[in-house]
């Protein structure tokens, strides 16, 4: 028994709790009118276990459940695990409480508090199942990602919800779901059994011996290059030195031991001349004294630009000083001053002493004529400044040509000198190849040692290449499915569904069931009937179950079927349960048999099965009461107790 459901408690907003009491290794069944809250439990057991979204519907119980749990039995503990209901607006919540111990008792609201998340739970639930922590492969050529197994993938053969048990569209659980589908193929092998727990483990190891053989070839190729034909590689080496002036002797064919001492002098050689840093470089001081007399005679540029500016605007304030002693010189009032200081020159009145208007003029003729009389002391001394400034501009113009010349005849000796570096380089070069040359010569002795290491490694990668091979992996699978083929082929004629009359098979390509007749395979969706749909569902996940077993997978051990029964029951007569409901008796047979057989099955794989169905059916037998659990959800008994919302 890998993991089994012993109960589903709902905590209420009240502080109150819910318990759903259930049987491992049995049939355990929850039974009840529409609306009571029997597809909930799917959803709550679900979300729960890790699902991303919590799917319970909007009414009574998202109104008054603040925590869902389930409590688990594993071979040699029981697991309590509570999650957090979603807030509102909310799709899910991730806060959850964890118990793990030999015997869990069910913790009430109050001692409910959260101790983890549920990446952590799921990863506890990975571990405990026995999932092995492998990336699925994908196939060379296709880009789609690689799939992180855990727990959460083997819930696809877990469940069956209302609107997929009876869908011919559909097999496994949330197959409608975007990537779901890719999903179930790359991690069907898994379950199965085909592709064994280490597989991965021993795909990394084969593309570590690809890589590792890889970095042999490629050792063993460069070795092969360098040393050519015996030793012509070696002859070829020394004409080149001697071309390049590092070989002296004209014999280019020497004995073995003369090319290699002189192979090992040549990889030896250094450049004799060292390279100059720049501090000392002629060429580059040069260049300093050029960029800094360039700017000396920019500075003298401005300045002689400066000293022009100031003489032109003292030009123009000396013009503008004699205009004005002209203007007052040619009033023509200076004789009658002289003539008669006793009238006034503008009015002609007779006046005492001198005249104001006389002084007037005089003062401003004697201050024009002082400030030409400075103007006339300054211009000898700008004049000389400026031809300071132009001889100073004349000297640095003759310096920058001499500076220029000097370094154009430097220029002109780097031009040998790049011819000797480009000597030095290509002497460099030889070099190299003589010292790697030298190195592989030996290599005779250690050859053996590679390919023996190198053939070593090929029968490694042969052996498991054939091991992993995706056709190897594919006919496997294809092996288990014929084996789980006849359980289903066996079973489905119990039944008796459709097309029962043929093979029986599960397409892992396609994910769905076929009927090999005669005239060519016929899937699921073309065989008509619900009744049809819904036995090949339940045929298909015991068949899996059954395997699971015996096989000994990393799958839980429990089902959870909501209203298989639901294609035989009116939708307006389906309160009570009761086959008497159903209009033909042969509906009526069918359901009766299609429990009966699931009891059948589950006996034969007791205590190893675990199966939860929710449903309206409600058969008047012995077998089938001793399996109903809790009370029966009709009137106002349901999942949420009335007194929870009234």
């Amino acid at each position: 028994m890998t993991m089994q459901i012993l109960a589903i408690s709902l905590y209420g907003k009240n502080r109150e709790r819910r318990d759903i009491i259930l049987e491992p290794g049995k049939v355990n069944i929850i039974t009840g009118a529409s609306q009571r809250g029997k597809t909930s439990l799917i959803h709550i057991v679900e979300y729960c276990l890790g699902a991303s979204e919590c799917m319970v519907a909007e009414g009574h119980i998202r109104k008054t459940v603040d925590w869902y749990s389930v409590l688990l039995q594993f071979p040699d503990c029981q697991v309590f695990i509570a999650r957090a209901a979603p807030l509102s607006g909310v799709k899910s919540n991730s806060s959850a409480c964890l118990l793990t111990e030999k015997e869990v008792v069910i913790p009430n609201r109050c001692d409910l508090s959260q101790n983890t998340n549920m990446d952590s739970v799921v990863k506890l639930l990975t571990r405990m199942v026995g999932v092995p922590e492998n990336v699925t492969e994908v196939p060379q050529g296709q880009t789609r990602s690689t799939v992180n197994l855990s727990f959460r993938h083997s819930r696809y053969y877990l469940f069956q919800s209302q609107n997929e048990i009876a869908n011919n569209d559909i097999l496994f659980h949330q197959q409608a779901r975007d990537r779901v589908p890719q999903n179930i193929k790359d991690t069907l092998p898994y379950f199965i059994g085909a592709a064994e727990d280490d597989r991965l483990a021993e795909l990394e190891e084969l593309r570590l011996l690809k890589r590792n053989k890889a970095r042999l070839v490629k050792q063993i190729k460069e070795i092969e290059s360098v040393k050519g034909d015996g030793l012509q590689k070696g002859y070829e080496l020394l004409s080149e030195a001697a071309k390049l002036g590092l070989y002296e002797s004209k014999n280019l064919i020497p004995s073995e031991n003369i090319l290699l001492e002189n192979l090992r002098r040549i990889d030896e050689w250094s450049p004799s001349d060292s390279v100059s840093d720049d501090t000392s470089d002629p060429l580059v001081i040069l260049e300093r004294e050029n960029q800094s007399l360039l700017n000396q005679r920019n500075t003298l540029k401005m300045r002689i630009r400066e000293v022009q500016d100031y003489s032109e605007s003292e030009s123009g304030f000396e013009k503008a000083v004699n205009d004005q002693s002209y203007r007052l010189k040619s009033v023509g009032l200076f004789e009658k001053f002289e003539s008669s200081s006793s009238h006034c020159p503008a009015c002609d009145n007779v006046q005492v002493g001198e005249s104001r208007f006389s002084m007037i003029i005089n003062t401003a003729l004697e201050d024009l004529s002082s400030k030409l009389e400075g103007m006339n002391r300054t211009k000898p001394r700008i004049s000389k400044y400026m031809a300071k400034l132009k001889q100073k501009q004349s000297e640095i113009n003759l310096e920058i040509k001499r500076v220029k010349g000097a370094i154009g005849k430097i220029r002109e000796q780097d031009y040998q000198q790049e011819q000797f570096v480009d000597l030095n380089i290509m002497r460099a070069k030889l070099a190299g190849k003589a010292s790697l040359y030298i190195d592989s010569v030996n290599w005779s002795d250690n050859s053996g040692d590679l390919e023996s290491e190198l053939n070593l490694l090929e029968e490694k990668i042969e052996c498991l290449s054939a091991k992993l091979d995706p056709s190897a992996l594919k006919e496997k699978l294809e092996a288990q499915l014929s084996c789980i083929a006849e359980d289903m082929t066996v079973w489905a004629k119990e039944l008796g569904l459709g097309y029962s009359g043929n093979r029986i098979r599960l397409d892992a390509t396609k994910l769905t069931v076929i009927s090999d007749t005669p005239d060519g395979p016929v899937p699921l969706e073309k065989m008509g009937s619900g009744e049809n749909w819904m036995g090949y569902h339940v045929v298909t996940y015991l068949a899996l179950a059954k395997w699971f077993i015996k096989r000994a997978r990393p799958v839980g051990r429990f089902i959870f079927f909501d209203q298989p029964s639901q294609a035989f029951f009116p939708a307006d007569k389906s309160d009570s349960g009761d086959l008497s409901v159903i209009e033909k008796d042969e509906d009526r047979e069918t359901v009766r048999q299609l429990f009966k057989w699931i009891f059948k099955v589950v006996e034969e794989l007791s205590p190893d099965l675990q199966i939860i169905i929710t449903d309206h059916a409600d058969i008047d037998e012995t077998w089938f009461q001793d399996a109903v659990r809790d009370t029966k959800w009709r009137g106002k008994d349901a999942l949420i107790p009335a007194h929870w919302y009234e």
